[in-house]
């Protein structure tokens, strides 16, 4: 009996390398998310820090002028927290799904991979028989040749 061969071998390593580049994709998106959710500290720091600014400079009498600055300033930074606020909520579905295309990747290569391992089991169970066959065979060729 021949060796045996699983006919979708290439099929399975596609399925694994689909699987890897799917998880390589969630993690991409867990750091754009983490990076994300950095910005947002980065920028809720600054605007702490100008509004300290601001309070102490307001305490010596600002002009208005300066007030204006770093009320649009503020402005602007709430703005660009709203907007990575935003962009986290649009990572975090991002990442749920690619967490999805992953699974039904790992899903689709242990589907062929379970394949593979019920044929091999009945190959090895087919050469089994073959052997006992041929082995039984044998065992009742002798035992003619030994009757007189």
């Amino acid at each position: 009996m021949q060796r045996f061969k699983f006919r979708l071998d290439p099929l399975i390593r596609c399925r694994q390398h689909r699987h890897k580049v799917a998880l390589m994709e969630v993690a991409k998106a867990k750091r754009a998310l983490i990076e994300t959710t950095k910005r947002i500290r980065q920028i809720g720091q600054s605007k702490q820090a100008a509004i300290r600014e601001r309070d102490d400079e307001q305490a010596e009498g600002i002009g208005i002028d300066e007030f204006r600055i770093y009320s649009a300033y503020l402005d602007r930074l709430s703005r660009e927290i709203e907007t990575e606020n935003e962009r986290m909520v649009e990572n975090s579905g991002t990442i749920k799904e690619k967490q999805k295309a992953a699974e039904a990747e790992r899903m689709s290569k242990e589907t062929l991979e379970k394949v593979k391992e019920i044929q091999h089991i009945n190959y090895m169970q087919r050469l089994n028989r073959a052997e006992q066959k041929a082995t039984d065979e044998i065992a009742r060729l002798r035992r003619k040749t030994r009757k007189p």
